[in-house]
């Protein structure tokens, strides 16, 4: 059985900005699962999205501010460095080379990416090289995650023991979801108590500072 050390939590994203959602449901997880390191991925271009309005170094800092407590969070750039799309596939070959072969990578992600998970690039290959732990969103189309699991049946885990996780298995991880949306926080963002709701006071308080979102009207 592998140790905790030997697990390394992904969590990729636009983080644009990052909310109480992002934080909270990685806190739940990171603390379920006793993991010693988990690396916050930020993409600058998804190609499942629209383009970003924070600029890489304003993604950076908000996520500093956000996980500052975290001793188990890291922040890895390499996607705000790289040309072009942001590809997981990609990335964790990056990570693979990296930090080794002997880590065994834990990729989280929601439910609603999970839905849409057959259009990721070489999703398939993205399952083999890792453990798929998928957390519940509120608001969702049930029979949507029903075809997703349908379509990746034969790699569906129902339990896990002893936090003993196997690669090219996905699992399902129970939180408490925070309804907090990027896409509405952006959408009101002179909204006072939408950006109270959904954003850490730090990040808050940065984000007005800098006036990401509302430089760009």
């Amino acid at each position: 059985m592998l140790s905790k050390k030997d697990y390394i939590g992904i969590f990729g994203g636009s983080f644009d900005p990052i909310h109480k959602g992002h934080i909270e449901s990685l806190k739940s997880v990171t603390e379920q699962l006793n993991l010693s390191k988990v690396l916050v991925i930020p993409n600058k271009v998804s190609p499942l999205k629209d383009l970003s309005i924070a600029s890489s170094l304003e993604k950076i800092k908000m996520l500093e501010i956000a996980f500052k407590d975290f001793k188990e969070i890291e922040i890895e750039d390499y996607e705000l460095k790289k040309e072009g799309p942001s590809f997981m596939i990609e990335t964790l070959q990056y990570l693979d080379k990296k930090l080794g072969k002997k880590k065994h990578f834990l990729l989280i992600i929601g439910e609603d990416s999970f839905q849409s998970f057959h259009r990721w690039k070489n999703y398939q290959h993205i399952i083999k090289m890792t453990s798929l732990l998928v957390m519940n969103r509120p608001g969702l189309k049930n029979d949507l995650t029903g075809k997703a699991i349908e379509l990746h049946q034969d790699c569906i885990e129902n339990t896990y023991r002893d936090n003993n996780f196997k690669k090219g298995k996905i699992y399902f991880i129970k939180i408490k979801p925070n309804p907090a949306s990027s896409t509405l926080i952006r959408e009101n963002i002179d909204d006072q108590s939408v950006l109270s709701e959904g954003l850490d006071d730090d990040v808050l308080k940065y984000l007005k500072e800098q006036k990401i979102y509302n430089k760009h009207d």
